[in-house]
């Protein structure tokens, strides 16, 4: 099923200095806390600008799946991947994501009732900002924001580096989503294989190829896009990172039963070592 269940009440709210200058209150209405089927918890919220549809400012923060629901305090580093901090500005037809490189957040949530206050520095390519004083106080979770449709076919890769200890990257799960925000942030399209080490620890990685709805073309750059993007995960300590150079090559539009092509790209995360990952993918939903 699509369509968002406004379920998430509260507030969001933080100051932005650096490339942008604005106080950024989320608007109640737009407010989300909701959990992915990978187990990544995100608190966001977008702010409306003008009555121009694509007109605001959007803020998502990840936190990891171990994230305790009994109501304790922690604290988390945006620095070591695994929690992550996105500050969007859609506006001027434009929509960079800023990425936070550094900073904290300190968190409880009980399952239901989640507060929060964090600061960051973040980067969008040389464009810098600083999120300061940041409060979020949340109440509810959100659902059908993505629709998750199980999927067969392939998605292969090999590593040059980076922190796989197997350079060969190949899938074993497969999934396809594709998201509803009601018109308030842009939907996109996910296909996503899962890989698993071969040790005991049967360490998740995943690779996600990211599309935004209204792309077009088959050919992109992937440099500076927040249209299209590839991004890894590794659910140990390394977390996430997306790629910051390369080009994906589509067979086809894409749409919510199917989408195929190759990649060929260039992570790093932080000030850490680059590493290139070339793979293909061929993704068709399962219909029951």
């Amino acid at each position: 099923m699509k369509g968002k269940t406004a379920a998430t009440e509260g507030t969001f709210n933080v100051t932005v200095t650096g490339q942008h200058n604005v106080v950024f209150i989320g608007d109640a209405d737009k407010m989300e806390l909701y959990r992915e089927t990978s187990g990544l918890w995100h608190l966001a919220a977008t702010q409306r600008l003008s009555d121009v549809p694509s007109d605001f400012l959007g803020i998502d923060i990840l936190l990891p799946s171990d994230l305790p629901t009994d109501g304790s305090k922690h604290t988390y580093s945006f620095a070591e991947g695994a929690t992550r901090l996105h500050f969007s500005t859609y506006e001027n037809q434009g929509n960079p994501t800023y990425a936070a490189t550094a900073g904290k957040i300190e968190v409880s949530f009980d399952g239901t009732n989640l507060k929060a206050s964090f600061g960051a520095s973040a980067e969008f390519g040389s464009q810098k900002i600083e999120l300061v004083d940041g409060t979020a106080e949340l109440r509810g979770l959100s659902t059908g924001l993505t629709a998750q449709y199980p999927a067969t076919g392939e998605l292969k890769a090999v590593f040059q580096g980076g922190p796989l200890p197997d350079p060969k990257f190949v899938a074993t799960e497969f999934r396809i989503d594709s998201s509803d925000f009601g018109g308030h942030r842009p939907d996109h399209r996910m296909f996503i294989g899962d890989h698993y080490d071969d040790d005991l620890s049967r360490t998740r990685n995943i690779l996600s190829i990211v599309i935004n709805k209204d792309t077009k073309g088959l050919t992109h750059v992937l440099a500076g896009n927040n249209n299209v993007r590839v991004q890894f995960m590794r659910l140990d300590t390394y977390g996430g990172v997306t790629a910051h150079a390369g080009t994906l090559k589509l067979n086809e539009e894409v749409t919510d039963d199917h989408g195929s092509g190759e990649f060929s790209c260039s992570f790093r995360k932080n000030d850490g070592p680059e590493f290139t990952v070339e793979g293909t993918f061929r993704l068709t939903r399962v219909r029951h």
